[in-house]
């Protein structure tokens, strides 16, 4: 994406609905490799996400994101950044292009085989098809665009 002339950031939009393998590996959508990929790093990682998704962030949006818990002092720390930073697990590619979900991470948004990645901005999220469809299905979307002023 371009603004004024500047590069910016990828950003993600969009849902595929895919399956894991017998080892929990699954091969990212190429749309969003591609824009993995656009950003200097090349490295991204999971973390656990609200609701029951997995989101999956180039690693410089992570850092970003985190900053304000990283920052936080040792008579300060919460319990939600000591159950933030014990779920984040690099995503590595193996030699065909597939990552593997972490087991702790699967287990916990209770994936067994089919999964929708969804673009949500600067991250993607890795849901169970089941529970996507769950929390999706009854939102009232006129309702919901209303009161974010869209």
């Amino acid at each position: 994406i371009q603004k004024g002339g500047k590069s910016m950031d990828a950003l993600f939009f969009g849902s595929y609905e895919h399956q894991i393998d017998d080892k929990g590996r699954f091969r990212i959508p190429a749309k969003f490799k591609k824009g993995l990929d656009s950003y200097p790093e090349k490295t991204y990682s999971f973390v656990r996400g609200l609701s029951g998704s997995i989101c999956l962030f180039p690693d410089s949006v992570l850092e970003e994101t985190l900053s304000s818990l990283a920052d936080e002092r040792v008579s300060e720390a919460s319990p939600v950044s000591l159950m933030v930073f014990s779920s984040i697990y690099p995503a590595e590619e193996d030699g065909q292009g597939r990552v593997t979900l972490p087991a702790k991470l699967k287990q916990i948004a209770g994936i067994k085989k089919d999964i929708v990645t969804v673009g949500r901005g600067r991250r993607l999220e890795i849901w169970a098809a089941e529970k996507y469809r769950e929390v999706t299905e009854n939102v009232d979307y006129d309702a919901e665009l209303k009161k974010l002023g869209i």
